[in-house]
């Protein structure tokens, strides 16, 4: 009972203080890794508790663990996404658990599917720029998201650049050397004559300096009554 009480203050002063303890309990290495996460390195076989309360106090300790079960892989990515380089066998499951924590971890993802990359780009737009080749769904989402990420979809044709203004108009800030006014001209008309415009694009793109246009009259001329309403509500309530 004393060389228990000596052991434990001793982990809990210094965990990796356990690489000196021959056979020490379970109480023991629950202690040194909470203290020290690390510390795990130096225990064999340790159980499954413990493991999980190390890569949940320090997520990079999953790397010192040999075969970590299935569980302590997910309680590492649950802690931080960055954990995922550390698994070897990375299933779509736990694939969704990283990007959910850290939408970055996807640059630790080989060849992720396009569901796990929409996922990373719902938890933030700018995962899009570490997927090497992003899937068009991952793309879209991100623009909706954010007008920046144009900037990291690489090329695209006229057919991709249309749904991308038609789900978010500011894009126009970041492309408008290169855009061709009458094919902007058919993607508004086909945007405003649509009955489900939202309030907030028709604030986007009234608000859309670069873009020297007479756009109530604009709207008025293409939009449908739907859209035209939306647009007196605008005015109204600035």
């Amino acid at each position: 009972m004393e060389n228990d009480n000596k052991e434990l203050i001793e982990v809990r002063r210094n965990g990796n203080e356990i690489r000196n303890l021959k056979d020490p309990s379970t109480k023991i290495m629950r202690e040194a890794v909470k203290k020290t996460p690390s510390s795990i390195k130096y225990l064999d076989n340790p159980p499954l508790d413990v493991m999980i309360l190390a890569v949940s106090a320090g997520w990079n300790s999953l790397r010192f663990i040999k075969n970590p079960p299935y569980e302590v892989q997910m309680a590492a990515v649950k802690n931080k996404g960055w954990a995922i380089q550390y698994v070897s066998e990375q299933t779509e499951e736990i694939q969704l658990a990283a990007v959910r924590r850290d939408f970055d971890s996807i640059q630790y993802i080989d060849n992720p599917s396009c569901t796990v990359q929409v996922e990373a780009v719902n938890t933030f737009w700018s995962a899009l720029k570490y997927i090497k080749a992003p899937c068009k769904e991952a793309k879209l989402l991100a623009i909706s998201k954010s007008e920046q990420a144009i900037t990291y979809v690489g090329d695209y044709t006229d057919d991709e650049l249309r749904e991308y203004l038609l789900a978010n108009i500011k894009i126009i800030k970041y492309i408008y050397d290169s855009l061709e006014m009458d094919i902007l001209d058919e993607i508004l008309k086909e945007k405003f004559i649509r009955d489900d415009v939202p309030a907030e694009y028709i604030k986007d793109f009234m608000e859309l300096q670069i873009l020297d246009i007479n756009k109530v009259n604009f709207i008025r001329d293409y939009g449908s009554r739907s859209t035209q309403q939306k647009l007196i509500d605008y005015v109204l309530g600035r």
